[in-house]
C-alpha cells in the first residue's frame, strides 16, 4: 500500500469495521458514496440559501459518516464546516471546495485499493 493512500483512509480502522468481507465493504463505499455526493450537494443548497442550520447539520452527518470509514482528512475538514456554520460566503465556498477535493481522493482511493 502507497503512504500517501493510507493518509487518505485509515486502514486498521476501515479493516475493523469490514474485516475481510468484500461483499459488505462494497455495499458500505457505495453508500458512502451516494451520500456523501448527496451531502455535497445539500451543502451548496445550504450556502445558496444561507441556511447555517442546514450547513451545521449535513456536515455534522457527514462528517460520522467519513469517520466511520477512517476518512480521516475528511473528517477534519467537515468537523472545520460544522463547527463554524456562522462563517461567510466565501469561506464556506472554500471549506466545500476543500472537501470535494478530499472527497475525490477518498474515492480514488477506494476504487483503486479497495474495490
Amino acid at each position: 500500500m502507497k503512504n500517501s493512500a493510507k493518509k487518505v483512509i485509515d486502514i486498521e480502522l476501515l479493516e475493523s469495521v469490514i474485516g475481510d468481507d468484500h461483499e459488505f465493504a462494497k455495499e458500505l463505499f457505495e453508500i458512502f458514496t451516494e451520500n456523501a455526493q448527496r451531502n455535497i450537494l445539500k451543502m451548496e443548497e445550504a450556502i445558496k440559501k444561507a441556511d447555517n442550520t442546514s450547513w451545521y447539520t449535513v456536515s455534522h452527518a457527514f462528517k460520522g459518516a467519513a469517520k466511520s470509514i477512517g476518512a480521516h482528512g475528511l473528517s477534519n475538514f467537515l468537523e472545520y464546516a460544522q463547527n463554524h456554520p456562522e462563517d461567510n460566503i466565501e469561506k464556506k465556498l472554500e471549506i466545500l471546495q476543500k472537501i470535494r477535493n478530499e472527497f475525490e481522493l477518498v474515492l480514488n482511493f477506494i476504487n483503486k485499493e479497495l474495490l
